[in-house]
């Protein structure tokens, strides 16, 4: 996912300080153990990140699971906007069943009341997954199931004699004017220099006042990026055309440039680890589809599930059993390193962040027109 959130949509939610409370779910008319041909034929639309993401879990989740039950799930693609249209439609007939959410998206749905309780007695699975999901959700984990999430990769150019290994490599001399970021989601950009700076751990620093973030903002005005990407198109068209060598990189959309482009650019989170979101799928307040729901949203834990996403993305994924694939050697492999490699842009950091999302705006806007003067 390459969560870019308008100023708009920002404004509407991210002032809102309490989480809502949803009703429970009802319990279904059939255990999820003895669904094998209970919902052959229903349907139920299922929304994830638009994009690399969206294809992945068609192929990966959404085909597998209609083989094995007959039913006609499907999914779309959604970014910021699965909160309003839920707001707009009728409380009985929500525009789709269950939808992926972010910390961001979470709250701005928990607010407005839109998101059902999880029986997890009714779900299987949530054993094998790490604690870390959890103890990173607050109250919140009473809503929904944890797929997993995504991050932000490092890219580099193999002729730019640099590896992502290291943050610091934006700052290097050889790379200047030759680096990139995200114009549009500037609160991940601002993760990088928060990452490296000794203030406060990880990127506690995000999450401080105007003044006291100045430094991250310093730091990037230090880079003179010529070019700014505003989405994964322009970020491929500017590493291919050989205008940056170094980027920013979202794990939804590093796979599949690594496995087109391998030989010339390689990505990964460096050592200092990353900035992250994760990705838990709600059930939609007023869905018709309860019962199958549920059925999906356990789907959604079990190993192989997991596995077959992983396999062909660079998400990492909220079981912790799996197989590191091929392309993610030093993916997690336990709590603890969830713990050191991830750094969660958290609920209550929104909650921070929004409050003063104007003036961190105006300021980025600032920081973006000193950089392309050169």
């Amino acid at each position: 996912m390459t969560t870019k959130l308008t100023s708009k949509s920002r404004r509407r939610f991210l002032g809102q300080a309490a989480i809502g409370l949803a009703m429970p779910a009802l319990v279904g008319r059939a255990m999820v153990s003895s669904a094998q041909a209970a919902f052959e034929g229903e349907g139920l639309i299922v929304v994830s990140w638009s994009g690399n993401h969206e294809l992945s879990f068609r192929q990966a989740v959404v085909e597998p699971f209609n083989a094995q039950y007959g039913t006609k799930v499907e999914t779309v693609g959604g970014w910021d906007q699965m909160v309003s249209q839920i707001v707009a439609a009728p409380a009985d007939n929500p525009p789709f069943d269950i939808t992926i959410a972010d910390e961001y998206t979470t709250s701005a749905g928990l607010a407005e009341n839109l998101f059902l309780e999880t029986d997890r007695s009714k779900i299987k699975g949530f054993e094998a997954i790490y604690p870390w999901f959890d103890a990173t959700r607050g109250e919140a984990k009473k809503y929904g199931v944890p797929f997993g999430g995504g991050s932000l990769w490092m890219l580099t150019a193999k002729s730019a004699g640099l590896g992502p290994d290291s943050w610091s490599h934006f700052w290097d001399p050889k790379v200047r004017g030759k680096t990139t970021m995200d114009a549009a989601a500037f609160y991940w950009d601002l993760c990088i220099p928060a990452i490296l700076s000794k203030t406060k751990p990880g990127i506690e620093e995000v999450f401080g006042t105007p003044a006291e973030m100045e430094p991250l903002f310093v730091e990037l005005e230090k880079l003179r990026m010529p070019k700014w990407y505003k989405d994964g198109a322009e970020l491929a068209n500017l590493m291919l055309q050989q205008e940056a060598e170094v980027a920013m990189m979202y794990s939804a959309d590093a796979y599949g440039f690594i496995k087109d482009h391998g030989e010339e650019f390689s990505a990964a989170i460096p050592v200092e680890g990353t900035a992250s979101y994760t990705n838990w799928f709600m059930k939609v307040r007023g869905t018709k589809h309860a019962d199958l729901a549920d059925l999906f949203q356990s789907y959604l834990l079990e190993k192989d599930t997991q596995q077959r996403f992983l396999d062909v993305s660079t998400d990492f994924m909220s079981r912790s059993d799996l197989v590191a694939p091929a392309h993610w050697v030093n993916y997690p492999k336990s709590n603890a390193d969830m713990e050191r490699m991830f750094n969660l842009f958290s609920l209550q950091g929104w909650a921070i962040f929004g409050a003063n999302w104007e003036a961190l705006d105006a300021r980025m806007k600032k920081v973006i027109a000193v950089t392309t003067q050169g």
